[in-house]
């Protein structure tokens, strides 16, 4: 399979690194947050258009008590509406927070951008307000901000550079449309898209637009300038064993990068998976197994249970099937692998084994 960096983003999961933010919202924080942001209002004289101290207080507790009742739209509106009249960085965060929980990413960009104007050193306003414009397809406003800041690490120097482009790199394979993911990267790395980081990175956009001529030239050339870039060279023999090509190449490249990399589980199951397209599921298996112990992911317990399946054992492919399905029901390859052997997936979240495949205990 390939490395983490390229799996295909799915519809649910597009929010998994946004909503991170979100968890651990109490009334306690709230009250905190009125009180706080009542004495900073209050150490000065204000605009007429500003809301009092005692109007920040009663507003804040007001939001959170609605929001213990459920009312979290109710909530989210003060929020963002008090965020606009005061341009606080606090009130901005949490009301970002109540919209990225609510699953309502205009709002939450839109308290983002007063978060990060606010507070323009925080590299977590700063991540969130890039996520979401990937996200909601403000490309131009992102690329304008990314551009800015290349110029800014190109001039602080190269470790700067360096620690820009892994940010970019990490951006780009969030963005749920690949297509426009490559097009922003290459836009903004301008002549340093050949970098090593993120020559990988564009190549398996590539690979998630289907554009595999593309991908195969970007790794062919990684590896011609890193021969041994392990995960390039599992990369393209994954990708030549998932399509069933040229096999005997997939193998001898996958050889490659496990003998660089002996336990990285995406590789073994790269490996396991390129013998189970050979027609040797057995000689699949240890291969599969020993990914699956490693990282019982979705994907794994795809790969691993459909060899079980197919070796007639399956007790215990349901019971991998389903433990890939408790971590992601979501993901694209395992439904995938479910619908192809006409396995229904609430049969496997509902049939009744007494007992879970023990992924340390292989045959």
């Amino acid at each position: 399979m390939f490395t983490p960096q390229s799996h295909r983003p799915q519809p649910v999961r597009a929010w998994t690194k946004l909503t991170r933010l979100c968890q651990g919202a109490t009334l306690g924080a709230g009250l905190c947050l009125s009180l706080s942001l009542a004495a900073q209002t209050s150490q000065g004289p204000s605009a007429s258009t500003e809301p009092s101290p005692a109007s920040i207080v009663f507003q804040i507790l007001a939001s959170e008590l609605a929001l213990q009742q459920g009312e979290q739209g109710v909530a989210l509106a003060t929020y963002l509406s008090l965020a606009q009249r005061t341009n606080d960085a606090a009130v901005a965060e949490r009301a970002c927070r109540l919209a990225l929980n609510g699953r309502a990413p205009r709002q939450a960009l839109d308290a983002g951008l007063i978060w990060l104007k606010a507070k323009p050193e925080s590299a977590e306003a700063q991540d969130t307000v890039d996520s979401l414009q990937m996200l909601l397809g403000f490309h131009n406003d992102l690329q304008q901000s990314l551009l800015a800041r290349r110029a800014k690490a190109k001039e602080a120097g190269e470790p700067d550079l360096v620690a820009f482009y892994d940010r970019l790199a990490a951006l780009s394979s969030r963005g749920p449309d690949p297509a426009k993911a490559v097009a922003l990267l290459e836009a903004v790395a301008l002549e340093h898209s050949v970098r090593p980081e993120l020559l990988y990175t564009r190549a398996m956009l590539y690979e998630r637009a289907q554009n595999f001529s593309e991908m195969e030239r970007l790794l062919r050339s990684l590896i011609a300038k890193e021969p041994k870039h392990a995960h390039a060279l599992n990369a393209l023999g994954y990708s030549f064993a998932d399509r069933n090509q040229r096999l005997p190449e997939a193998k001898v490249l996958i050889e490659q990068a496990l003998r660089l990399l002996p336990n990285d589980p995406h590789i073994l199951d790269s490996m396991g998976w390129v013998y189970f397209r050979k027609g040797m599921p057995k000689d699949a298996l240890p291969f599969l197994y020993s990914a699956y112990e490693r990282q019982p992911d979705a994907e794994i317990s795809a790969h691993l249970g459909e060899v079980l399946w197919q070796l007639s054992r399956a007790d215990e492919a349901l019971a991998v099937f389903r433990l890939g399905l408790s971590h992601d029901p979501q993901n694209t390859v395992l439904r995938e692998t479910l619908s192809r052997l006409g396995i229904a997936q609430k049969a496997v979240l509902s049939d009744p084994l007494s007992e879970a495949l023990d992924p340390s205990d292989p045959p």
